[in-house]
């Protein structure tokens, strides 16, 4: 299971462990210049699907919308109406 570091918006950083998941936010907050952020990260595992959503809208340089469903990162659907 994959560990997140992240705010409300952006998944910052992710590692096998909360200390790989911090460490790669930290760092990533620091490219984009987002250093006075780095109190709002928060940590919580993903959801397997999340995870695989994120690897294929990197590559297809999408976004992928999330939330916290019961302790747990998850991929939310958005339903055309």
């Amino acid at each position: 299971m994959k560990i997140a570091a992240y705010t409300y918006e952006t998944i910052w950083g992710m590692g096998a462990t909360e200390a790989e998941a911090r460490a790669e936010a930290v760092a990533s907050m620091r490219d984009e210049g987002a250093e006075g952020r780095m109190s709002e990260l928060l940590i919580a595992p993903m959801d397997e699907d999340l995870v695989e959503a994120l690897a294929a809208a990197e590559a297809a340089g999408t976004d992928v919308l999330f939330d916290l469903v019961d302790g747990e990162l998850c991929e939310m659907e958005v339903e055309d109406a």
